[in-house]
């Protein structure tokens, strides 16, 4: 499959995505490469990700998402909740609900203007922290040196480490930090690493390092639920908790803890549509 030239570029919660028309399911490493090429930023058009919506079975929606290291991935919250915004806007469904499939299953959204609302699917409570303390030898001088012991793995469609900071996250060298923990051994898919704050009973503040990004962005919507659930989790917050993100736009999350398992778990933001276009064969040259 040839990418369209045709993209609309939306935003949710501060991060990017090229969207097509178009399915996305088996693309060829060229396109793949196209993919990667497009969300570079500065070169071309500059995304976090690339959405690919298509018909999918029963009137649902069929959503294929690309990392901007044109990797497949299986979920991208921010991103779904932009799709969904698109398939209402565009009328490609009747009705201000829908249900899209992804890669972890079918996702409810309700869309509300610009506010779009996801119904996850459950979360299996997460095991016990990993250890994150650096090596004993030169402690100071360790790629990971200032976070704490240790971090708590756990799994919202894809891969993620909650990490809780006393201080201030605008000072956290998360350029230093991320890599390490992205690829810590004990993971071995490797993780989007979440840096957390608490900063109110109801209230976290969030930084995130993406894998298939391999750099911060400005968002995470599976990794502010992932810091809300894990922070619920150890009674360092109660839910609903509202997350506030690098980009300055909050997301909220909501759940029911029933035993080892999350359920009715929400994520609730924005999803703006930025401008429309045609790409040129340029926009994905080396």
């Amino acid at each position: 499959m040839a990418i369209p030239e045709r993209f609309v570029k939306m935003a949710g919660g501060g991060n990017d995505f090229l969207l097509f028309e178009a399915d996305g399911r088996a693309l060829p490493d060229e396109d793949r490469l196209r993919i990667a090429r497009l969300c570079r930023r500065g070169l071309s058009v500059g995304a976090d990700g690339a959405l690919f919506l298509s018909g999918g079975e029963d009137g649902r929606i069929h959503l294929d998402y690309y990392n901007a290291d044109g990797g497949l991935a299986s979920f991208c919250a921010n991103g779904t909740r932009c799709a969904a915004r698109y398939a209402v806007t565009r009328r490609l469904v009747v009705d201000q609900e829908l249900v899209l499939e992804t890669g972890w299953g079918n996702i409810g959204a309700r869309v509300s203007e610009e506010t779009v609302t996801l119904a996850l699917q459950d979360v299996v409570a997460p095991d016990a922290p990993i250890l994150l303390d650096p090596a004993p030898e030169n402690p100071d001088r360790h790629p990971t040196a200032g976070v704490p012991p240790s971090g708590t793995p756990i799994h919202v469609g894809v891969p993620h480490l909650v990490i809780f900071m006393r201080d201030d996250l605008a000072t956290l060298p998360i350029e230093r930090l991320g890599p390490p923990l992205r690829r810590h051994p004990l993971l071995p898919e490797g993780a989007n690493v979440n840096f957390v704050r608490v900063a109110g009973p109801q209230r976290l503040d969030v930084r995130t390092w993406e894998r298939g990004v391999e750099a911060e962005t400005l968002s995470c919507g599976s990794g502010v639920v992932a810091a809300a659930l894990v922070a619920a989790l150890k009674g360092h917050a109660e839910l609903p908790i509202t997350c506030a993100t690098k980009s300055g736009v909050d997301l909220v999350v909501n759940a029911r803890r029933e035993g080892d398992v999350f359920t009715a778990v929400r994520l609730m933001g924005d999803a703006r549509e930025i401008y429309r276009a045609d790409m040129t064969e340029e926009a994905w040259q080396e």
